[in-house]
């Protein structure tokens, strides 16, 4: 039974994973740039209901009768975020394009690796400015010595850093793999 199915199966073991790889980064091509594409409809949906939306980062006292100046402001400032959360998304995107098409190890690969976990790596520090930021902009016209800022440490955040130093160390070795394989490639 066991050599039936060895010599029935003309797909080899390498071409079965490299299938599941192009498959999967064709799924996360498309699921990377959606999520990109998303961000600032997102961020202009949270401050059009931010008085509804219940685990804000931000004391509730400043997100009570909210005008359009406050909201198009508290949406510029977290697009700080998001802008940078977009664009290690597209860079993401992109590297998984290249693994869908088969460029694995190459240097441009590597770039783009590099480009995410760079984003990853300064989102905590961007989200901290963003709402110091956001709650100083959010209580510019209250009365003097109630103005307020905030900024929050969270193990998410700590997480998030912690990744993003494991992703740029894999980025570094990836690098060297590629560069390793650009070799081989001018030598053959």
């Amino acid at each position: 039974m066991h050599e039936f199915m060895t010599n029935s199966t003309s797909i080899s073991e390498p071409e079965i994973r490299y299938r599941r790889i192009r498959r999967i980064a064709g799924v996360m091509t498309v699921v990377c740039s959606l999520l990109a594409l998303l961000l600032l409809p997102c961020m202009i949906a949270v401050w059009s209901f931010v008085e509804h939306i219940p685990r804000m980062p931000l004391p509730a006292k400043l997100l009570h009768n909210l005008s359009l100046t406050d909201r198009i402001g508290a949406i510029a400032i977290s697009m700080l975020a998001a802008g940078l959360a977009a664009w290690g998304l597209v860079s993401l995107a992109q590297l998984f394009a290249r693994f869908r098409q088969g460029d694995v190890f190459d240097l441009r690969a590597t770039i783009l690796l590099r480009r995410f976990a760079l984003s990853v790596l300064l989102l905590p520090v961007a989200q901290a400015v963003v709402e110091a930021s956001t709650t100083a902009w959010l209580s510019r016209n209250t009365a003097p010595g109630e103005g307020v800022i905030t900024i929050s440490l969270s193990s998410d955040g700590i997480l998030f850093f912690v990744i993003g130093v494991l992703l740029m160390t894999v980025a570094w070795v990836f690098h060297d793999a590629a560069a390793i394989a650009e070799d081989n490639r001018m030598i053959v």
